[in-house]
């Protein structure tokens, strides 16, 4: 194999100077473009058998790096990688990182340029941004290590598998039940007003929630107003704080939607302090135990409850996979359950509540 390569590529040298001498005709620029192409798919394929002839020594380390760790949805997508770890028999090493809050960027890049330099086998992330994690993600790919992006998706396809939910369809589900809820509550929504509550502009997948919610509000109920995105830093108090000064303004207010668990605690504590149990239905995403409790007592009418134990134990799976040389699908869209009173109990349900228990 390695004396078919230095020919091939001596035969591809050799052709590029033809080229490069001005005097080819375009039989000989196919022929150059056919023996470069000849000669870099041979140069692959040495490689990957020169990989799959090297015997693995140790344990496949893998970093995982979520958004947030003042978050127990990122906190349950670790439970999940470090489940494929546990499973694996000691063939898979997980460690683990991530900023405090979804809205250190910085810090989560340098987290990732950090892991990246100490060269772990692979690398699951679930990005805060979609563009300034890149450089460093092309950086990983082009050494060989496998990332798999979970959630947010990012502004480069050189990723070995992309894990998410389809964020804008999952948050329609919310606006659909939204209108089955008003219904069977007697309110007539027509003329009245929702309200989006967001953690952070900048990121991809919460504005595609919001937009999601929307666009669902505006196709099934026109007559509805919708107030303009609130945006709340991920700041549970903040977002307390600002659906009582909604509350507070707009007497009218029958149905309020919050991006992310975050956002949902602080609708629930909202609702409850001023006794709009029923009067409102709001919707949230992610589940923590705030918010479960609140759809109990009626302060939170759902939540879009994704799967990030799978999401956390799959994409270190797939970098394992892909590592032994084994076919990876690019993207997968991960199912998501919308989860009220009445489907609360369920056994399904309940494991992705409390996932590993």
């Amino acid at each position: 194999m390695k004396k078919r390569v230095l020919a091939l590529a001596m035969a591809a040298m050799m052709a590029a100077g033809l080229t490069a001498c001005g005097g080819n005709t375009p039989k000989e620029t196919e022929a150059a473009k056919a023996a470069a192409t000849e000669a870099a798919t041979a140069a692959a394929e040495n490689k990957t058998e020169a990989a799959g002839s090297e015997e693995k020594t140790g344990p496949y380390k893998v970093t995982v790096i979520i958004k947030a760790t003042d978050s127990s949805y990122w906190q349950t997508v670790l439970l999940g990688a470090q489940a494929a770890a546990d499973e694996s028999n000691g063939e898979i090493e997980v460690s683990t990182a991530g900023p405090a809050s979804e809205t250190d960027i910085d810090e989560q890049v340098t987290i990732l340029e950090n892991a990246v330099s100490a060269k772990p086998d692979g690398i699951v992330i679930a990005s805060i941004s979609s563009d300034a994690t890149v450089p460093a993600t092309e950086e990983a790919v082009a050494a060989g290590i496998p990332v798999v992006t979970v959630d947010n998706k990012l502004a480069t396809d050189v990723y070995t598998q992309h894990l998410a939910t389809d964020h804008y369809a999952a948050a329609a589900t919310a606006a659909e039940d939204m209108l089955a809820k008003w219904e069977a509550a007697g309110i007539d929504a027509a003329g009245k007003k929702v309200a989006v509550i967001s953690a952070d502009s900048g990121s991809a997948v919460n504005q595609a929630r919001c937009e999601g919610f929307a666009d669902k509000i505006k196709e099934l109920a026109p007559d509805v107003t919708l107030i303009e995105t609130q945006y709340c830093d991920n700041d549970i108090a903040k977002a307390q704080d600002t659906v009582d000064n909604l509350i507070l303004a707009n007497e009218d207010l029958v149905g309020i939607f919050g991006d992310n668990n975050h956002m949902g605690d602080g609708i629930a504590n909202s609702i409850a302090q001023n006794g709009k149990e029923g009067s409102i239905i709001a919707y949230a995403f992610d589940s923590d135990d705030t918010e479960i409790e609140a759809i109990k007592n009626g302060a939170l009418t759902g939540i879009v409850v994704q799967d990030p134990y799978g999401m956390g134990h799959d994409g270190v799976l797939a970098a394992i996979a892909s590592l032994k040389g084994e076919t990876v699908e690019h993207d997968v869209v991960a199912a998501t359950t919308l989860v009220t009173k009445e489907n609360l109990e369920d056994e399904n349900v309940q494991k992705l509540l409390y996932p590993g228990k």
